[in-house]
């Protein structure tokens, strides 16, 4: 009985933690400060942003290296914008050469989770708050295996803009 009991309850627990993972938010890592308040910021945005229906089409303008749109990939990953976007890890970068070069506010390899952020991506966001949030939908495509070069990188912010004003 009293085993019965307890595997049940952790079977409720297990079930009650994946339903809060989906209402979870990004991971933030080592950012401090008026950084940590411009990501935080832009996160929120791009959050609010991905909700609307308009900026959702964003999905099928986009497509991997096999074909398939963007919004065919979060169909089968059985995940809303909002919901991936939630499963993305946000990193502060200072060192590596994609931060030192001129103009890169963040970057990460299509299909990986992990968004390095730049150290510029503060004063750039807190400026202009939809270049920000655009900023971070960006990688979220490549995030979902998006490449770059075709297409070039402004063409892909250019489109977000478009989409999700």
């Amino acid at each position: 009985m009293w085993r019965t009991l307890a595997i049940a309850c952790g079977v409720m627990s297990c079930l009650a933690t994946l339903h809060a993972r989906s209402d979870a938010e990004p991971i933030v890592r080592a950012f401090a400060g008026t950084e940590r308040f411009a990501i935080m910021r832009a996160i929120d945005g791009a959050v609010r942003r991905l909700a609307d229906p308009d900026c959702q089409r964003v999905f099928n303008d986009f497509t991997d290296s096999e074909g398939h749109t963007l919004a065919e990939k979060l169909a089968a990953l059985g995940k809303t914008p909002v919901e991936f976007f939630n499963d993305l890890y946000f990193t502060e970068d200072r060192v590596t050469s994609c931060c030192l070069r001129r103009g890169t506010l963040a970057f990460t390899a299509p299909g990986q989770r992990v968004i390095r952020v730049c150290q510029r991506f503060a004063a750039v966001s807190l400026v202009n708050a939809r270049f920000g949030d655009a900023t971070l939908i960006h990688e979220m495509l490549h995030a979902l295996g998006l490449g770059e070069n075709p297409p070039r990188s402004d063409e892909i912010t250019r489109q977000v803009l478009a989409r999700c004003s």
